[in-house]
């Protein structure tokens, strides 16, 4: 899987998740929450040199976009 896939599967999981955190809670909350999970498990994941691979890398990617989304 190249780099540019990655980006695109976790773009579109980043939309899949906001969209139904937001049907959910139109506050955010839910996403900020998701976003702080996917982020604490990446660490432990990182801590334990467990997250060398393609699903590591699309976590890191749907976190970023996360982040993004919320400085936009």
């Amino acid at each position: 899987m190249t780099p540019a896939d990655q980006i695109n599967i976790g773009l579109a999981l980043t939309c899949i998740l906001d969209a139904s955190l937001s049907a959910i809670d139109p506050s955010g909350a839910a996403l900020r929450r998701a976003q702080y999970n996917l982020r604490e498990g990446l660490r432990l994941a990182e801590e334990m040199n467990a997250a060398n691979n393609g699903a590591a890398d699309i976590i890191r990617e749907v976190v970023a976009s996360i982040s993004e989304s919320e400085t936009l």
